[in-house]
């Protein structure tokens, strides 16, 4: 069996689709006899099992599509052994196909980013790993001392071609809370609420004022899915220490999730959070009015 691609064992923060492996049989030659002399030996080309790799989705923040990466695999070399004939100097060289591979390709992560006031819809390219194909080859026969050697074959092996379908994320700002942003695709809905709506400059304490839009989230995540799963994230941006940031939005995420579950009544067992700080803004940090996108908590409830 080939090794695993480590790229392939399930883990935290990303999604694996397995490719079936490919199987090229084994060839089994029998020895070439002449009475009871056995004039060639026989052998067997091991069959060989490829392993095609996998389709890797890594999660992504609310608003934001996930990176792609459809791992890169190989098809190794084969060898048609020698043989030789006894009590002769004929010998039938060896022969060998070489492998082949196919390069791992990505579609990297977007995000969707208020431009002028609007909200564009955003779309993650296809991605697509081509196929790749090892021929197959011969080692001629031929007769000896009237015996016939038979030519040996080798099949050819193919990786299929692997694609990932281009992704769309829509964009829609809440009814009645013009600074909520809502994003749908993949499955998801996500509510984009500004750090400066809910909370007071470096503070995790939601403000009196900002009950108002959380009701709003709540009274339309009830409509739609109201036994759906919930994840509060907090998210930052880059002044200050990356370490008070990281545990400042882990306070705010998780003062949100309280919120809905002591005031809008939600399952705790339903709702969990995450901490992202500076590490993933939906905008570069090279502008106040950015820095201001960036700090934000992100309500995401799985719809399939």
């Amino acid at each position: 069996m080939p090794a695993e691609n480590p790229d392939c064992v399930a883990g935290p923060g990303k999604t694996i689709r397995q490719l079936p492996d490919i199987t090229v049989p084994a060839v089994t030659i029998a020895p070439v006899n002449s009475g009871d002399e056995t004039v060639v030996e026989g052998f067997t080309i091991p069959a060989q099992t490829i392993d095609a790799g996998c389709v890797i989705q890594y999660d992504a923040p609310g608003g934001c599509l996930g990176a792609i990466r459809i791992t890169g695999a190989s098809i190794p070399a084969a060898t048609i052994p020698e043989s030789r004939v006894s009590d002769s100097d004929k010998v039938y060289a060896a022969v060998t196909v070489s492998g082949v591979d196919a390069p791992a390709v990505n579609s990297p992560q977007v995000c969707q980013v208020e431009t002028n006031g609007v909200l564009p819809t955003v779309t993650r390219k296809g991605v697509v790993r081509r196929g790749v194909s090892r021929p197959g080859t011969a080692r001629p026969g031929g007769s000896e001392n009237g015996v016939k050697v038979e030519t040996v074959k080798l099949e050819p092996a193919r990786l299929p071609d692997v694609d990932v379908d281009p992704a769309r994320l829509e964009s829609r700002k809440l009814p009645g809370q013009d600074k909520v942003d809502v994003f749908t695709g993949e499955g998801k809905i996500s509510y984009v609420a500004p750090g400066d709506v809910l909370f007071d400059s470096e503070q995790w304490t939601i403000r009196p004022d900002a009950a108002r839009a959380l009701h709003a989230i709540a009274l339309k995540i009830k409509a739609g899915s109201p036994n759906a799963r919930l994840r509060v994230e907090g998210h930052t941006d880059d002044r200050g220490d990356a370490t008070y940031g990281l545990r400042l939005s882990e306070r705010r995420a998780q003062a949100v999730a309280t919120w809905l579950i002591r005031t809008e009544k939600f399952p705790a067992s339903l709702i969990t959070t995450k901490g992202f700080g500076e590490t993933t803004p939906a905008v570069p940090n090279t502008s106040d009015a950015n820095r201001q996108k960036n700090r934000r908590v992100v309500i995401t409830v799985a719809t399939r």
